[in-house]
């Protein structure tokens, strides 16, 4: 039950968040019991028959009633919101509203399950609902509730796209209910935000909120008491100038793609930085590059892709002293010699055109390895931007020095109250309970699955792989199936186009490039005969719906040509077939010669593997799921250990750093 306040005012300041805890492990640790205990003794509240019973009771009062008069009741509601808080008897009433009003002015009626998705997100916790359940729809009965109640309410999404889309969809909801909205994205300037901000629901990617908390941190100093943050809310008002801060504060998040933000995010701290001028930037850059350029892999040098590491052989770090005895001063310091050329050398064989980055209008823009998406504004730290855009030959940008700096970690646990929900997050159940004390609730499907999902298809070769992967779509395409084609890199999406191209297949391809057109490509997807080339772009919160005639010939073929670095990316991949009851089917094409298979295993157990392969047939399904499932876990692993690490230094450094101070 939630029932205390939520909402800026007198107990909570002008700028309400979560204090941070430096609790003992101990403490914490009962802390997190005690917590535990208590939902195994109410965890009959989070049941159907539950939420659903308690609901229906008000839902029938509500439905004779006319507009005006449901509208009537919504004003008493949010009142008796205002005044009582968010407990479960007002919660469930404000449900059975919101459902109505949701099925008079969006025609869309929240099944049973999405009542239970809701329950358990204005509960704090985080509903893993499967793709295709309307999570969309599902969102707007906490998100309503709690801004009914006064309470600010920041619904995250994974990307701008998907945040604008959303809000869109539901807007008209809103304002029936007398909630006014926002949508928040990277064009808008601060006096933008800052009005955005100051409506009741507002929807944003995930890092757009983040970085304007951080923008507020800088702003407060050192002065974050609640005391003092009520003096600068309230002499700011007198002086007639806009408020000091463009957030009202942290009070309650829903995250939609909860694993993206909350794990997968995790890995890359929030900075705000400058520019630094440097007169000799560029000379150190090509300089770099040159140096790198004489270094031999193997001997010099030795390379780790899968953790994007560059390690000096003793052989090369001679050959670096030698070279620089010749060259300007300041390469003869060793450490500093080093650093640069090792940074060069990632920019040089580590980070790659169209798989990490994109070059587009004479820049260079870094590519989201997660959602496929270009990641505008972001640059690398340390002058490996630079060295990139050296390398490409583009017009050098200047380098940054970090003014601020936070860890999504932190930053998430500010929240008041911090809900999500996802079709992929049971793998990492664990982690998000251990970090963010949130607990994961799976909610039944409204209609059994559908989805057929088949073997992978682990070949000899690339060669045997591509021409089983052609004859497959030619087959499917002659069937008039819908066939969405899903493909790790930008590179590795027009290889596969180029191949279509060669053998007369008529598609569309969705990566980085087309971005603009994402809407028009997805609502061609599912059209009969369709074939669709698309990076991870097709992943999280894309409907693909099926064109007339199609679910009676098998719906949606997704066909998968590599592995994910997670098993929840792969997952999201698959569910864009078989959405709510329709059918649909899944297959991988994959080869012994793929890239995470060749760096992980030893040449000799992929040898062994060939030799057990037929001849223009795959390995047996079962040796095929154990070769390709220990690199990803092995990937997965390295992940959480990075997050760990982060948090850990993030934590360390809060304390020294100024803008970081006490939260009190």
């Amino acid at each position: 039950m939630v029932d205390s306040p939520l909402r800026p005012g007198l107990m909570l300041g002008a700028y309400p968040q979560q204090a941070e805890s430096n609790s003992p492990w101990l403490e914490a640790w009962a802390r997190r019991s005690g917590a535990a205990i208590k939902h195994r003794l109410r965890r009959h509240r989070y049941t159907l028959r539950y939420i659903v019973g308690k609901v229906n009771q008000y839902q029938h009062a509500f439905g004779g009633l006319s507009d005006a008069e449901l509208q009537a009741q919504v004003r008493q509601l949010q009142q008796r919101l205002h005044v009582y808080g968010l407990s479960d008897e007002l919660i469930q009433q404000a449900f059975a509203a919101i459902r109505e009003a949701a099925d008079r002015v969006l025609g869309k009626r929240h099944f049973d399950v999405q009542l239970l998705g809701g329950w358990v997100m204005i509960n704090g916790m985080v509903a893993e609902m499967e793709t295709g359940e309307g999570k969309t729809l599902t969102t707007a009965l906490p998100a309503c509730t709690a801004a009914l109640a006064g309470v600010p309410v920041h619904v995250m999404t994974a990307n701008d796209y998907l945040a604008t889309r959303d809000e869109q969809q539901l807007r008209p909801l809103f304002r029936w209910l007398g909630i006014d909205s926002a949508v928040v994205t990277e064009a808008m300037n601060n006096e933008s935000r800052r009005r955005a901000y100051r409506r009741g629901i507002v929807y944003a990617a995930g890092q757009q909120i983040a970085f304007d908390y951080l923008r507020d941190r800088m702003a407060m100093g050192n002065q974050q008491g609640k005391m003092q943050l009520q003096f600068k809310h309230v002499e700011s008002l007198r002086q007639g100038q806009p408020a000091p801060f463009l957030l009202r504060g942290l009070c309650f998040a829903i995250v939609d793609e909860a694993d993206s933000l909350l794990i997968d995010e995790a890995k890359t701290p929030l900075i705000i930085s400058r520019s630094r001028q440097h007169e000799q930037q560029a000379r150190t850059c090509f300089d770099a590059l040159s140096l790198a350029a004489s270094l031999h892999k193997g001997s010099d040098f030795h390379l780790d892709a899968q953790r994007q590491q560059v390690t000096l052989t003793s052989l090369g770090q001679d050959k670096l002293t030698i070279l620089a005895e010749s060259m300007a001063p300041c390469w003869r310091p060793r450490r500093q010699r080093e650093h640069r050329v090792t940074l060069a050398l990632k920019a040089k064989y580590l980070f790659l055109r169209d798989e990490h980055y994109l070059l587009r209008n004479g820049k260079v823009e870094i590519i989201d390895a997660l959602t496929g998406r270009v990641m505008p504004g972001r640059n690398w730290e340390q002058g490996l931007q630079q060295l990139i855009e050296a390398k490409e030959g583009c017009e050098m940008s200047a380098e940054r020095e970090p003014l601020a700096k936070m860890s999504y970690q932190r930053f998430f646990s500010r929240y008041l109250r911090l809900a999500g929900t996802s079709g992929t997050v049971k793998e990492v159940a664990g982690e998000l309970n251990h970090v963010y004390g949130l607990r994961v609730i799976t909610v039944p499907t409204h209609r059994p699955s559908r989805r057929e999902t088949q073997a992978e298809r682990l070949y000899k070769n690339s060669e045997q792989r591509w021409r089983a992967f052609v004859q497959r779509v030619e087959s499917l395409q002659r069937q008039g199936r819908p066939v969405l084609i899903g493909a790790r890199t930008v590179a590795q999406s027009e290889n596969i186009s180029a191949l279509l191209a060669d053998h007369g297949l008529q598609h569309q391809v969705l990566n980085a490039h087309q971005d603009k057109r994402e809407a028009e490509l997805i609502a061609k997807a599912g059209q009969r005969g369709c074939i669709t080339v698309a990076t991870n772009m097709a992943g999280r919160g894309t409907d693909i719906a099926l064109g007339d005639g199609v679910a009676e010939l098998g719906g949606l073929q997704v066909i998968s040509t590599g592995r994910n670095d997670a098993r929840r990316i792969d997952r999201q991949l698959h569910g864009r077939c078989a959405r709510q009851g329709d059918p649909g089917s899944v297959v991988g094409y994959l080869s012994l010669e793929d890239d995470k298979l060749i760096s992980f295993y030893p040449q000799v157990i992929l040898k062994l593997a060939a030799c057990l392969c037929p001849e223009n047939k795959p390995l047996a399904h079962f040796l095929a799921a154990i070769l390709l499932s220990w690199p990803q876990k092995w990937t997965e692993y390295q992940h959480y250990r990075l997050r760990c690490q982060l948090m850990k230094r993030d934590k360390q450094q809060a304390k020294i750093m100024a803008f970081s101070g006490p939260m009190e």
